[in-house]
């Protein structure tokens, strides 16, 4: 009891003698909680940990699932292990027209967006709750368009849409944890500013794969024939036209084929491109066999198929004799026309003309290209396209 009023009349008499303690709380109290502050109790923000793991958990779904998005496109006879039925495959929801937004495929999006996630939960911020509120709004949405717009679900996208809910529920468990404020400057430049950029970066230089289309999906680009008959796809004015001469069995035909598509969906007003047939043999006589996916691409031509016969005639015609069965089935041909069609003399006529054509050009081999009476090879072809 002495020591207290001694203590007091201390205080009196020096009205400073308790400014030093106070300071110091005060100090304490506005220290920015976040911004790699290693003092504050996990107590505080409970469930960090289970967020930074279950972020990570949704970007690598994220990549799993842009991994089955670009070999859709490019290597579509690959197939995937997700594709369990008309109902429940990837590959019909990868091939949709909702698979890209804004020049960025919507499952890098989605790994940039876990991203986000995870660094404002390292950061302790208050943008952890309204990243996650956007998440789970857009699995909503996405949800919603494989229901009732594609038709099909997908293994890969419920995974990362459950993933969302899932840190939604956290982030608003955790709402009341000592978090560092939406306006701290430095923790939002920490939490956005990378995912941003990163977003940026991918519309401006990653390379458009999906305008190398399936044989599943529809064509994404204007097309039609030209005046002779001939099968072309791009601009419907466009400002540089190049015949491509092709064999469904050329390794380089393919991937000629898929690059050069790709530049029509970089330039799709200006690049037209037109098929040309040039079979390694002769349709002659009617009995030859090699000819048969030249024909097979004439005859889906009949069907409103042919481009994406194209595609799938270059995946599966490497001995340029494809499987009449598996090319109907999988392209959605009336299998019967497709027979009658393959055997017509017609078909035949055609193709051999075809390959008379290139022969009377003096094209060399294939892929090569005209543009109008000249004779391109594929590098110089390419240096045309790609300077427009």
């Amino acid at each position: 009891m002495a020591r207290s009023k001694r203590r007091r009349a201390a205080a009196a008499l020096h009205p400073l003698g308790n400014f030093h303690e106070d300071a110091l709380k005060l100090a304490a109290s506005s220290v920015p909680k976040g911004l790699g502050s290693t003092a504050m109790s996990e107590r505080g923000f409970p469930s960090r940990k289970l967020i930074l793991a279950l972020a990570s958990v949704g970007a690598l779904l994220s990549l799993l699932l842009e991994y089955t998005h670009y070999r859709a496109y490019v290597a579509p006879a690959a197939g995937s292990f997700c594709s369990l039925g008309p109902r429940l495959d990837c590959i019909s929801v990868a091939l949709s027209k909702y698979g890209v937004w804004l020049g960025v495929p919507l499952a890098l999006w989605g790994f940039v967006g876990f991203v986000a996630i995870g660094l404002a939960a390292w950061q302790r911020s208050r943008w952890l709750l309204p990243l996650t509120a956007v998440a789970s709004l857009a699995s909503i949405v996405l949800l919603g368009l494989s229901v009732f717009r594609i038709g099909a679900l997908c293994l890969w996208c419920e995974a990362v849409h459950l993933t969302s809910f899932a840190l939604f529920v956290l982030a608003w468990q955790a709402r009341r944890a000592d978090q560092v404020p939406l306006r701290a400057f430095e923790a939002a430049a920490i939490v956005l500013l990378p995912p941003i950029g990163v977003l940026v970066a991918l519309a401006l230089f990653l390379p458009a794969y999906w305008g190398v289309f399936g044989w599943q999906g529809e064509l994404p680009f204007a097309h039609g024939k030209t005046a002779d008959g001939h099968p072309w796809v791009g601009a419907r004015e466009p400002k540089l036209t190049l015949e491509e001469f092709t064999d469904y069995s050329c390794p380089h035909c393919k991937a000629a084929s898929a690059h050069n598509l790709m530049r029509v969906a970089k330039h799709p007003s200006e690049l037209r491109l037109v098929r040309r047939q040039y079979p390694r043999t002769p349709c002659h006589p009617r009995s030859e066999v090699r000819c048969l996916a030249a024909r097979v691409a004439v005859c889906a031509d009949e069907q409103d198929r042919f481009w994406q016969a194209d595609r799938w005639l270059f995946e599966h015609s490497a001995t340029g004799i494809p499987d009449l069965g598996e090319a109907a089935r999988d392209l959605e041909l009336d299998p019967q026309r497709l027979a009658s069609c393959v055997e017509r003399d017609s078909t035949f006529d055609y193709v051999a003309a075809e390959w008379k054509r290139a022969k009377k050009l003096r094209i060399p081999g294939t892929p090569y290209y005209a543009q109008g009476d000249e004779i391109l090879p594929a590098t110089a072809a390419a240096a045309l396209m790609d300077a427009l």
